[in-house]
């Protein structure tokens, strides 16, 4: 399925927008328009240690809960920093310019009636946006924000307390989401939690960018179903990435049915899982497949130092548990690699004699808790050729009825101590989910060490930090990294170029591509009697872009006679085809010798993800394996490398079964070719393709091309 974004925006937030913004999050002053909804969220922020001036604007009532209403919005003696706005769609416009022209700061808008509701919202959205100004406007159709710093909250139900306003930034599309994030018991630290709803005016681009420089976020949490405007969601997320501050993303809408409920919720852009899987990787986002694993992602991100690579050292009493461990670790890409000698012969006396010197570790249940045996087991094993190390154990329930946790805090000791001396960072990981009570948790964090739910979770999330980390490195070492293009949508029609031409200028940026020659069927009537190489025949005109379908291409011909004969098959089929079409010209080109793998490379221009590179097995294995990688542009020579090694039938090019490898430099540079033809035309462009691009050990040729530009 393929839904299209139908947001709606001004462009950029300016200056003032973003100082307004600070004044939403660290409010002196407070407004609550509205009734029941603002009588929810007003019993929420007395429960919190919010120390600032707060006003309620309501006509009819005299007070709600506890606080006096003021008659109008006019009536209120301050430029409120805060505001939220709990009335219906019409209202909520007035309410915004009357706001506005009194210079407020942020304005929380729980309405709905906007684009969520399709034609019929449109207008009044546009509305909505006008009104706003430069007020940084949170919503419509949202449920709020939870802040942990200021406590300036804006939020209809209670939530918990944390020890700290420190943590995780959440900009969540789905407000009742909102809610299970901030309500969860996985000891996530959490700074703000915003609800988006439509971002009819700041948008996820919006809110990393001003959120990055807030000292109080570790990272940015974002639960989305779309995204408004791909490349300046890409600008905020390179500079969240050059500030050190992870952005983390869980996504829905990845099914077809998924992406039908997204659209109807927020009218974003949801599908296309691939496109943005691509730009997470452009990006260095640090994709979620669970709303758990999501949770483990973003504490992990706010406690947990920088990982020197994937190797990981895993401690347990349990074969069952070691086993699990090995399966999770490798299935997530960790690599558990074995003791050393010198390990084994420090570590062998320390275990029962029937235990085994591995990795993972068995310490045996006979050494549950047992802290003076473990330490320098645990520090003798880090000291090696590991980057982390992680201990499984599972704390008993709260209310459990036995309940003495003396052997799980010796351990996790004895793991503290050992990530202290090894200088790496240390996890303790239990087999379930949620088996780390909050009290537990806390206390782990204290000592240094990330507490991760669940094991098979806690492998991926240390495994995606791993490879986070590794692109940190990689950009402290001068790797630059580029922003996809952003393309400007185009109205009009399509126009195809016919093949000749297309290989012609594609041809001038690098690409190989056979000798042809444009014949007419009088000049096919000319040749030789015998060709010195077999050639094919194949029509030629811009209306025909699909040749295959109408017996356009014909094979391993040899004589003047097979290909007039050919010539004349084509043209009868051609007029049964479409009887409009003239067919004048023919291509003639030299047979190409069979290939060790046929590729397709081409580009489609998309309205979101701007133009979008898609490198895969080509020919009849197109449709057949499935196998194929989109890349945004631009892309570097290491992106398209790194793509085709991803493929399913890369082994074709590298040797398989006793072949010769292909040149793989000269297949990037048939790749490059056309990339930077796609980025030097992406103003008319609208579709590129060539299948197959026949690869051998000499080389990458276009047997094919087709080019597809805008005409107005």
């Amino acid at each position: 399925m393929r839904a299209y974004n139908t947001f709606e925006t001004e462009g950029k937030t300016g200056v003032a927008t973003r100082e307004n913004f600070k004044r939403l999050l660290a409010p002196e002053s407070m407004a609550f328009i509205g009734g029941s909804q603002v009588e929810y969220t007003l019993k929420t922020l007395r429960e919190q240690a919010y120390g600032g001036d707060v006003y309620v604007v309501n006509p009819k009532r005299g007070e709600i809960a506890g606080y006096p209403c003021l008659p109008s919005i006019a009536d209120l003696p301050v430029s409120p920093d805060a505001v939220f706005l709990a009335v219906n769609a019409d209202a909520t416009v007035i309410a915004l310019r009357e706001l506005a022209a009194m210079k407020a700061g942020g304005v929380v808008c729980y309405a709905s009636g906007f684009s969520e509701i399709g034609e019929a919202g449109h207008e009044r959205n546009r509305e909505f946006i006008a009104a706003a100004g430069d007020m940084a406007v949170v919503g419509p159709n949202c449920y709020g924000l939870v802040n942990y710093v200021s406590h300036g909250s804006i939020w209809p139900a209670l939530y918990p307390q944390l020890p700290n306003g420190r943590g995780a930034a959440v900009i969540s599309q789905s407000g009742n989401v909102t809610g299970h994030l901030v309500s969860n018991a996985r000891s996530v630290p959490y700074s703000y939690l915003i609800s988006a709803g439509n971002q009819a005016v700041l948008g996820f681009e919006d809110y990393i960018d001003f959120l990055i420089d807030d000292p109080n976020v570790t990272c940015l949490g974002l639960f989305m179903e779309g995204i408004r405007d791909v490349a300046g969601f890409a600008q905020a997320c390179l500079r969240a990435r050059a500030s050190g501050k992870p952005v983390i993303v869980c996504r829905s809408g990845r099914s077809e049915l998924g992406a039908e409920m997204a659209a109807s919720h927020t009218s974003s852009l949801a599908g296309q899982n691939e496109y943005y899987q691509a730009l997470f990787t452009r990006l260095g986002v640090i994709e979620t497949d669970t709303v758990p694993q999501f949770l483990e992602m973003m504490k992990l991100a706010s406690v947990a130092p920088h990982v020197s690579g994937d190797r990981i050292a895993v401690f347990s009493s349990s074969g069952g548990d070691n086993g699990l461990a090995a399966d999770y670790c490798s299935f997530a890409g960790l690599t558990l690699p074995q003791p050393d000698n010198r390990q084994v012969a420090a570590i062998r006396p320390l275990l029962p004699d029937f235990g085994h010197v591995s990795n993972p570790l068995d310490f045996t249940a006979g050494y549950w808790g047992s802290e003076e045996l473990l330490t320098p087991m645990f520090t003798t094993m880090l000291q090696g050729d590991y980057d982390a190390g992680m201990l499984v154990i599972d704390y008993p329930p709260a209310g459990a009825l036995y309940r003495d946790k003396t052997a799980h805090q010796a351990m996790d000791r004895a793991l503290a101590a050992a990530g202290r001396a090894s200088g790496k960072p240390v996890f303790h990981a239990s087999v379930n989910t949620e088996s780390i009570p909050p009290e537990d948790a806390s206390g782990l964090i204290a000592q240094g060490i990330v507490p991760l739910q669940g094991l098979h979770d806690a492998a991926q999330v240390i495994a995606r930090w791993a490879a986070y980390c590794k692109l940190v490195r990689a950009d402290r070492a001068g790797a630059a990294v580029q922003s996809p293009f952003a393309i400007t949508p185009l109205s009009g029609g399509a126009m195809t170029v016919n093949e000749y031409e297309s290989k012609r200028r594609l041809a001038g940026y690098g690409l190989q591509v056979p000798q042809g020659r444009v014949l007419t069927l009088a000049e096919i009537s000319s040749l030789p009697e015998m060709m010195d190489e077999p050639v094919v025949l194949k029509v030629l005109h811009d209306r025909l872009a699909h040749k295959t379908e109408i017996g356009g291409v014909a094979l391993n011909l040899r004589s003047r006679a097979e290909l007039t004969a050919a010539a004349q098959r084509m043209i009868a089929s051609v007029a049964a085809h479409d009887p409009d079409i003239r067919l004048e010209h023919f291509l003639i080109e030299p047979m190409q010798a069979a290939p060790l793998a046929e590729l397709i490379a081409g580009v489609k221009r998309d309205p979101l993800f701007g133009m979008v590179l898609v490198i895969g097995a080509g020919g009849i294995l197109v449709e057949l394996m499935q196998d194929a990688t989109p890349l945004l542009l631009p892309v570097t020579r290491v992106e398209v490398e790194t793509a085709l090694r991803a493929l399913k039938s890369f082994a074709l090019l590298d040797g398989f079964r006793g072949r010769a490898s292909a040149d793989l430099e000269a297949v990037i540079d048939a790749i490059m070719a056309i990339a930077d033809y796609a980025g030097d035309h992406q103003e008319d462009l609208l579709e590129l393709d060539v299948n197959p691009l026949m690869v051998s050990a000499k080389g990458a040729v276009a047997v094919d091309a087709l080019i597809v530009e805008h005409c107005g």
